[in-house]
């Protein structure tokens, strides 16, 4: 779910020991190989391209600005703007570049040797871990029309995941392949969004594990995409505390905290933006009555989940239907829970980043109840690849409105981590 403090894990942004905390902003110049100032470099682009990478990155893009890149590159901001005609421009640039990188991948893929192609795919997600925050969290901040582009490109990719699928797996019809592809794409992010203990190459191994998990699991049976999304139509609370919080949530998911005032979520419910101090002081209050309303919620589940469980199995297997349902009940407050802990002050960052690496050990714990024999950090590794599964699948419109998609996915998420269903089940 968020940012790195002290070397701690969250369920979501990845972060790196090189780097400092990756949501935050950290001082100084990035660790891309800086040109001596007044050469001219041949791949200049590309070295701009690479630093505004880690900077969007480890920063936010709306903390960085053309100057931070020029001075990670050792330019002046005039010689950047003759490559780039400003920010949104650069962000595409580095947008359309990376989802340009994985579909190649995709599109190497030799079925005849498939597990080594697997293996590589998952060498290139750990090497390569600003890839699922450029696309998971920053791309959010493109211009209308590169949005558009981008999920055209992202529903090419997607279906170029899924007709590999069909091949490997004959029984999968059109829908389940498609939740399957996503599934795939969420395990091969789930780097980007955490932290190991192993080495680059252990983890990579372990990945590909988990990527071949998703050819063996039980094709849902009867699975349909519902194509006409369902419109939640029910009424908003009394409360007028309550109704402010829950729009809130869903602007802030829609169009980014950074870019919604205190003004929008009033007007959303016809009422005067002033009159929102009477129930929160800040925007930021909302953001923290948000998240914390998030992560109570999970462990109220996971605690009544372990209170009615006679087995750590039956606990575990409860989990993963409980955390899938929250996600897919609650997309919006999964994608605050992802993508915004960065922008919460201290003692608050630090407060919800216990709570979800609390939340995530409890799985953890779990899962080696289950299977004595597994190392904490390739659980951990595990838990994280099936929470990033869910956060993904959870996100995608068509999906999260599919009523089967719960049954499927918590399967799913049974399945990689070798647990049975739960006994009541």
């Amino acid at each position: 779910m968020a940012t790195r403090i002290r070397g701690d894990r969250a369920i979501g942004c990845r972060v790196s020991r090189s780097h400092g905390a990756a949501e935050e902003g950290a001082e100084g110049v990035t660790s891309v190989a800086r040109p001596e100032r007044g050469t001219r470099p041949s791949n200049r682009r590309e070295l701009i391209g690479a630093a505004a990478t880690e900077l969007f990155c480890t920063r936010g893009y709306e903390h960085v600005g053309m100057g931070d890149i020029a001075e990670a590159v050792a330019v002046g901001p005039s010689a950047l703007y003759r490559h780039f005609a400003g920010k949104q421009e650069l962000l595409d640039f580095v947008v359309a570049g990376c989802l340009g990188s994985a579909t190649a991948l995709v599109d190497s893929v030799d079925l005849e040797d498939f597990d080594l192609s697997l293996l590589r795919a998952a060498e290139v997600s750990v090497s390569n871990r600003y890839t699922g925050i450029l696309l998971g969290r920053e791309a959010r901040h493109l211009a209308a029309g590169a949005q558009a582009r981008l999920r055209v490109a992202v529903r090419h990719l997607i279906g170029r995941i899924a007709a590999l699928l069909a091949v490997l797996r004959p029984d999968l019809d059109k829908d389940a392949a498609d939740l399957m592809a996503w599934s795939v794409v969420g395990i091969v992010l789930s780097p980007a969004f955490s932290q190991s203990d192993l080495s680059d190459r252990e983890q990579a191994r372990l990945l590909a594990q988990l990527i071949g998990g998703i050819l063996t699991a039980e094709a849902p049976v009867g699975y349909t995409i519902e194509r006409r999304r369902r419109e939640r139509t029910g009424l908003l609370p009394r409360s007028r505390r309550e109704a402010l919080l829950q729009e809130a949530i869903r602007l802030f998911a829609e169009r980014r905290y950074a870019s919604v005032g205190i003004e929008d979520v009033a007007a959303s419910l016809g009422m005067a933006g002033p009159s929102v101090y009477n129930h929160f002081d800040t925007k930021m209050d909302l953001l923290v009555t948000a998240l914390n309303r998030g992560a109570a919620y999970l462990y109220m589940q996971a605690s009544d989940g372990l209170a009615a469980s006679d087995s750590a199995q039956d606990a575990l297997s409860g989990l993963v239907a409980s955390y899938v349902e929250f996600a897919l009940t609650h997309p919006a407050l999964v994608d605050l829970l992802v993508t915004e802990v960065r922008n919460l002050p201290e003692p608050h960052r630090d407060a919800a980043l216990t709570a979800q690496r609390d939340y995530v050990e409890e799985w953890v714990h779990l899962l080696r109840q289950c299977h004595p024999d597994r190392a904490r950090s390739a659980a951990r590794l595990q838990v994280q690849a099936v929470l990033s599964l869910v956060n993904l699948v959870a996100r995608v419109p068509h999906l999260q409105a599919t009523r089967a998609t719960a049954g499927a996915v918590a399967e799913m998420g049974r399945h990689l981590l070798a647990v049975p269903p739960a006994s009541s089940a």
